[in-house]
């Protein structure tokens, strides 16, 4: 391999593999939950959260200047493995006052610019999360109607349920939230996402905010704007999924700016439409090993997409809409992190979705095509190499995607 190809590949792999070091949190969408209803001229807000984001300021501060994490209602364990944190149920009990006082905290609630009265109205802690969302009221008030677990959950897995009353003039007015806490640090393979829920209205909206909510997020109850942010959402996805991105990339730079490229990217996109709403509604099997397959068999699709156009064969129609049907299924867990199946308004936030992914895949087609055209016009003799050396770097690297993959696809099989 030339220095210039191993060049790209060493900037390639840091790109994918260099984050901060994190042990409150297990790999994943780690997702919080916030649902507004109207009571007459009361709001009241339920709170599904993790328990590591209520106490995200001692955490972050632990993580800064790295020492212990320390609070009343935390408890350090010594295990075989090392150290780790469990929530202290019984501190909890004993002091229910000071631990409200941190979930009324955990959270800041205004309209227009003013802060808004908060009473709590009532918590329970959950060992895990629990399979049944909050998506509406009634389910909200179900889940805090359930009783603390036997024994002191672990605090990185550890959710905390509890339901808020807001004094609000305007009842039906544009509500903002913000975290009140400063924020933790994520690690390696971990995002944050909140699911934001307006019942004020029939039918209800829902709307997703990554982060730690560092920036105010808005229920308005806009069915313009939240059909607006899932295509901002889906655009967002593909352009931060590397394996999608390498894919279309591998894929212009194999066909060109042909008709072809238009039949292949159509085919494409009719296999990844079909199953991100078909998976996503439910119609794919629950065995363990269908997730990694897939996940595995997206990054074989990618080495087979790079291969293919070194060698100036690109596959046909059927090929590309067999690999969309891979992808689709790929975008569907990233949808499903970021949208419960059972929220409201699905049907456009499945559309909305799926146009922004189309977006984001037409905005790499356009500069991997406009980066080609340049190299044309002014360095021809470097393209070729170029070329060569980009597909490789995509070659290698999702080829070690499928050897990292595969573990986990044979110890769940």
């Amino acid at each position: 391999m030339k220095r210039w190809q191993m060049i790209l590949f060493s900037l390639l792999f840091l790109l994918t593999n260099f984050t901060p070091a994190f042990a409150h949190f297990s790999e994943g969408t780690k997702v919080r939950t916030l649902l507004v209803s109207r009571e007459g001229d009361t709001l009241t807000v339920y709170v599904r959260v993790p328990a590591p984001l209520v106490f995200s300021d001692l955490v972050g501060r632990s993580q800064v200047e790295q020492v212990p994490l320390v609070s009343p209602f935390l408890r350090l364990e010594q295990t075989s493995d090392g150290e780790r944190y469990r929530v202290d149920l019984g501190a909890i009990d004993s002091n229910r006052s000071a631990f409200e006082n941190r979930l009324r905290n955990a959270l800041v609630f205004s309209q227009a610019g003013l802060a808004l009265p908060v009473e709590i109205i009532g918590f329970t802690v959950h060992a895990s999360r629990p399979d049944q969302d909050i998506d509406t009221a009634v389910a909200a008030q179900s889940a805090l109607s359930e009783a603390f677990p036997n024994e002191d959950p672990l605090f990185g897995t550890a959710v905390i349920d509890y339901a808020l009353r807001l004094e609000s003039s305007d009842p039906t007015g544009v509500l903002q939230v913000q975290s009140g806490y400063a924020p933790l640090i994520p690690g390696p393979g971990i995002a944050i996402d909140n699911h934001l829920i307006d019942t004020r209205i029939t039918p209800s909206v829902s709307t997703t905010d990554p982060g730690q909510l560092e920036e105010p997020a808005r229920f308005d109850g806009s069915r313009l704007s939240t059909f607006l942010h899932f295509i901002h959402q889906g655009t967002l996805h593909i352009l931060e999924g590397l394996d999608h991105v390498f894919l279309v990339i591998a894929l212009a730079l194999g066909v060109g700016a042909t008709r072809r490229l238009i039949y292949l990217v159509t085919a494409f996109t009719i296999g990844h439409s079909v199953t991100l709403i078909a998976t996503f509604l439910g119609a794919t099997p629950s065995w363990p090993w269908f997730i990694p397959l897939v996940e595995t068999a997206i990054a074989a699709s990618v080495l087979y997409a790079a291969i293919a156009a070194m060698v100036r064969k690109s596959g046909s129609v059927i090929v590309f809409a067999a690999i969309g049907l891979l992808h689709g299924l790929g975008f569907s867990f990233v949808l499903a992190d970021i949208l419960g199946r059972g929220a409201p308004d699905l049907i456009p936030a499945l559309l909305a979705f799926n146009i922004g992914i189309e977006l984001g895949q037409l905005i790499i087609l356009a500069v991997t095509l406009s980066i080609v055209l340049l190299l044309r016009k002014t360095a021809e003799p470097a393209l070729h190499p170029l070329r060569l050396g980009a597909l490789s770097g995509i070659a290698i690297l999702s080829a070690w995607w499928v050897i990292e993959r595969l573990p986990g696809l044979l110890i769940s099989a």
